[in-house]
């Protein structure tokens, strides 16, 4: 696969992911894929595990549509879950970059190096972290180009 398949495939997973249509999953993860989180020492093997982890994740749809006064009327905008910030791959392996908003209102972020079999996602890592403030200390630091 080239990079923009990869990138392809990575924005159809948030699709399904933001929309809830878990049983579109087979569409982007091999029927035994295997879904790692180090950071919690969490291993899921097979579809059936994944979506049933993504089932009964606890404030699932919690996320609603946000309203908005804007001139003239309400206006109804609702932000994606999930969003795809950064692709890169080659072959049969990659690495995606998401953005996400938990059912709390808060903002992650989660690097996932990926392997695939036939176009689908076989293994893949996901690690997590919080969004936060810069320390102001750093400031002098930033590269501001």
């Amino acid at each position: 696969m080239n990079e923009a398949e990869h990138r392809a495939l990575a924005e159809r997973l948030v699709e399904i992911l933001g929309r809830e249509e878990y049983d579109r999953l087979g569409e982007v993860y091999a029927a035994d894929v295997v879904v790692e989180f180090p950071q919690s020492g969490e291993r899921f093997r097979g579809i059936e595990n994944v979506r049933g982890q993504f089932e009964n994740y606890p404030g699932s749809g919690a996320i609603e549509t946000r309203v908005a006064d804007v001139i003239g009327g309400t206006a109804y905008a609702l932000t994606p879950m999930y969003t795809v910030v950064a692709v890169e791959g080659s072959g049969d392996s990659g690495t995606s970059i998401v953005r996400t908003r938990y059912p709390d209102g808060s903002f992650w972020w989660i690097v996932s190096p990926y392997e695939l079999e036939g176009g689908r996602i076989a293994r893949i890592r996901s690690f997590f972290a919080p969004e936060f403030e810069a320390p102001a200390w750093r400031e002098p630091y930033w590269d501001r180009s």
